[in-house]
């Protein structure tokens, strides 16, 4: 995840896409990123993934990518399959 000039970039295993999406955001924490509260990570679970598929990047294999905006910033979310 970018946001508000970092990067932060953690692992998880999943069965799916969604899957990966859910893990994440359940053991994301929030202390570790600047600007980011706990009151967003709730917002994405409520609002982000219910709303925003993520997108396959094009020309890349299995890589996808959603956006989440806060009132502080944009996030720019990516996940990439590493197994298969």
């Amino acid at each position: 995840m970018d946001y508000l000039g970092g990067t932060y970039i953690s692992q998880v295993q999943a069965e799916s896409k969604e899957q990966a999406m859910q893990v994440w955001i359940d053991n994301l924490k929030v202390e570790e990123i600047k600007g980011f509260t706990e009151q967003d990570r709730k917002n994405v679970i409520t609002a982000g993934f219910n709303e925003n598929d993520p997108c396959m990047l094009t020309g890349i294999v299995n890589t996808w990518h959603f956006i989440f905006r806060t009132k502080k910033g944009t996030a720019f979310i990516n996940f990439v399959q590493t197994v298969s």
